[in-house]
């Protein structure tokens, strides 16, 4: 029982002292670094108080600033359109979205578009082709 005041402060300068080694030089409150480790270390008690009360309150984070948004990059997913892309091969062609791209092959091929063959308009509009309607009904 009476080691008890002694054992308390030695955990407690333990503590503290690994506390403030681990502490980056930047966010060591009010003292130089090796000030400190100096007060903890032969000032018994106080030392190791102090810093564990001073150092608790500096570590407090600000308040989160708001930058402004950067135009080299999109603030949200939803305006990437590189991510935008990316969606189009999970739309459901069902609900009216296009229809999922074909499996990507090893082998590039040429890219150029190809038109599908265009009908030469008849020149009497009554010749004309029918055209099928939409209605469901034949």
């Amino acid at each position: 029982m009476r080691y008890l005041p002694f054992l308390i402060s030695l955990a407690l300068t333990v503590y503290a002292l690994f506390s403030c080694i681990q502490t980056r030089t930047e966010d060591v409150p009010y003292l130089p670094k090796l000030v400190w480790l100096v007060l903890i270390v032969f000032v018994p008690f106080a030392g190791p108080i102090v810093w564990l009360l001073l150092s608790r309150n500096a570590r407090r984070p600000e308040p989160p600033t708001r930058r402004a948004p950067s135009a080299s990059r999109p603030v949200a997913p939803d305006d990437d359109p590189d991510f935008l892309a990316t969606l189009e091969r999970y739309r459901d062609p069902r609900m009216g979205g296009s229809a999922p791209p074909p499996p990507a092959d090893p082998e590039p091929e040429d890219k150029t578009p190809k038109d599908p063959p265009k009908k030469k308009p008849s020149k009497d509009p009554g010749k004309q082709a029918p055209t099928e309607s939409d209605d469901g009904k034949n």
